[in-house]
């Protein structure tokens, strides 16, 4: 008899509320994978801790702006119920929990609940396409903790990277054609796809993180199947403090493209798959807003994937060899 799978949908979180905004922070900058902040636990302590309470002001005030909270945490539960009714429909014996890494429901909601359902073997899910070690890593590190700390003794298997499955890529074309549908013949010559992931730290790129080279792979793969040709660069956002991230920076990429011949831009938030402050307040607010001073007006972004019906089957297709 084959043993439940209990699945992981692993995701990094966010503020549900404006009070969740400065533990949320604090959170990220506690974590040694994401923020390699030098010294021990105690230095990482007192560091998150005044960086949240300084950084949470300003925030707070991104979060007010896209409705007092992040929709990541609805939709990241709408995402692992449409992967948990597809891989049933397939004949699957799951349980799927999601496991934010910085907000609830946690790690260990999760190992709880399938734990609680008799699951013999667990497979880890990330979110994240593309594999860092401040991502899927740390989501991993978290999870192999939890199921330590409660002495459960079970297979468990990491799918680590998807930036290159077909599923992905087909589903992440077709909302770029989707997109591209809405641009004029006349105008496709002067058209700039800007394909914007999340910033990384330079120093965790320089140890040997794979991301950027994902990402490129994303963005070469899903270029390639586009109906209508585009001319392409890609970028990176949502840095923070005075430390040297991987490059090319996007507000800079879009001075370039205002300073040339470009008059339609199209940003395509290429490591996300659900909306969070990254999109609806730093590329359709603040990333707009900036285009709109260097001179594009035509300011356009594609949909993330979040609960559209592709979904569920993408996941489950992902996955389903893992199972």
């Amino acid at each position: 008899m084959v043993a439940r799978t209990g699945v992981v949908v692993a995701q990094l979180g966010g503020p549900g509320h404006l009070a969740d905004v400065e533990p949320f922070i604090r959170s990220i900058f506690a974590d040694p994978r994401l923020v390699p902040l030098p010294g021990g636990s105690r230095t990482r302590s007192a560091v998150s801790t005044l960086v949240a309470r300084v950084r949470a002001p300003r925030v707070r005030s991104h979060y007010e702006s896209i409705g007092r909270g992040s929709p990541i945490l609805l939709t990241t539960q709408l995402q692992a119920t449409a992967l948990e009714t597809e891989l049933a429909e397939r004949g699957h014996d799951v349980v799927v929990a999601v496991a934010h890494r910085h907000s609830r429901p946690d790690t260990g909601a999760a190992v709880d609940a399938m734990l609680a359902a008799g699951v013999g073997r667990v497979v880890m899910l990330p979110l994240f396409p593309q594999y860092s070690s401040s991502t899927t890593g740390s989501s991993e590190a978290e999870l192999r903790r939890i199921l330590g700390e409660r002495g459960a003794d079970l297979p468990l298997t990491v799918v680590r990277s998807w930036c290159e499955h077909p599923s992905y890529l087909d589903a992440q074309t077709q909302l770029v054609d989707e997109m591209l549908a809405g641009v004029p013949e006349e105008k496709l010559s002067t058209a700039l796809l800007v394909f914007s992931a999340h910033g990384l730290p330079q120093r965790i790129v320089d140890r040997g993180d794979p991301y950027p080279e994902e990402v490129e792979a994303t963005v070469a793969a899903v270029v390639s199947r586009l109906q209508r040709p585009v001319e392409h660069v890609v970028a990176y956002q949502s840095r923070a403090g005075p430390i040297r991230w991987v490059g090319p920076d996007v507000r800079g990429v879009i001075a370039t493209a205002a300073a040339g011949r470009h008059t339609w831009l199209g940003v395509v938030p290429i490591s996300f798959v659900s909306d969070h402050v990254e999109t609806l307040y730093e590329i359709d607010m603040a990333m707009r807003d900036h285009a709109a001073a260097a001179g594009i007006g035509d300011f356009h972004r594609s949909r993330c994937l979040g609960s559209d019906p592709i979904v569920g089957p993408m996941l489950a297709d992902i996955i389903q060899e893992h199972l």
